[in-house]
């Protein structure tokens, strides 16, 4: 996987979530997480978080369940 192959999955998607990303690229947020941060740094990705909390956001229901990572390109 190469930034160009991600950028163009992140530009394809609204929000993505790290879990996601790792099972599509089949690799773990470690490898990710500093492809993602390149993006980020340049304003071209936004991260957020879900929380714990239910009715979240991007959550069906996260009572439970550790914080979500989400993503979202911005550029």
């Amino acid at each position: 996987m190469s930034l160009l192959e991600l950028k163009e999955y992140l530009k394809s998607r609204d929000i993505v979530s790290i879990n996601d990303l790792c099972i599509h690229f089949r690799t773990s947020p470690e490898t990710l997480e500093p492809m993602l941060e390149h993006w980020i740094r340049k304003g071209k990705l936004s991260r957020e978080s879900s929380g714990t909390s239910c009715g979240g956001k991007h959550s069906i229901c996260s009572c439970g369940e550790s914080e979500q990572i989400w993503y979202q390109w911005i550029g």
